[in-house]
């Protein structure tokens, strides 16, 4: 056996055996990365743009129900995106809601975090990343579209909130049938 390979299963093996007798967290471990550490449960079964925000800035005590277009943007610090700020890239007609690809780019300086969600899906959150500094805002997901609906990207930077809607017509729903 090659004693790389060694070395490697007798590191997995004692952090396996710390990590059952409870000497270890895997969060001592992996201490240096963030991506397992906020995780947000409030803000990913938000059904609303404004329950989300609401959510992902800590209060989880407002009622989380879908909101009309007409109350959009109605959430502390957050403001509709200029004109060219986040760009959104999907059909403008889905013939199957259950493989749709998206691509999200955020052109806002110190953008930190970004969000798709979906408005008619039964759970509007679809995905959220958190952007680190040294990487372009830039991310291409496939997602499930329940039905005709609005898209919409979501933008943190410097504790502002942005979002963009971007139409999208489904001849056959993802997530409902």
């Amino acid at each position: 056996m090659d004693q790389s390979r060694r070395d490697v299963m007798r590191i997995a093996s004692g952090l396996a055996i710390a990590f059952t007798a409870g000497l270890l967290k895997p969060s001592d471990v992996f201490a240096g990365t963030a991506w397992a550490s906020e995780w947000n449960g409030a803000a990913f079964t938000a059904k609303s743009l404004e329950a989300f925000v609401i959510a992902m800035n800590g209060d989880t005590t407002t009622p989380n129900t879908p909101k009309t277009v007409v109350e959009r943007g109605k959430a502390p610090g957050l403001s509709a995106a200029k004109e060219n700020d986040i760009l959104i890239e999907a059909p403008e007609l889905a013939e199957n809601g259950t493989n749709v690809q998206v691509t999200l780019t955020s052109k806002i300086a110190n953008t930190d975090f970004i969000a798709l969600l979906a408005d008619m899906n039964p759970n509007p959150v679809c995905v959220g990343f958190h952007v680190l500094p040294v990487n372009e805002a830039s991310y291409s997901v496939r997602i499930k579209v329940a039905e005709t609906s609005s898209l919409i990207a979501v933008v943190r930077s410097e504790g502002k909130w942005f979002y963009k809607l971007r139409d999208i017509t489904v001849m056959i729903g993802g997530c409902l049938g």
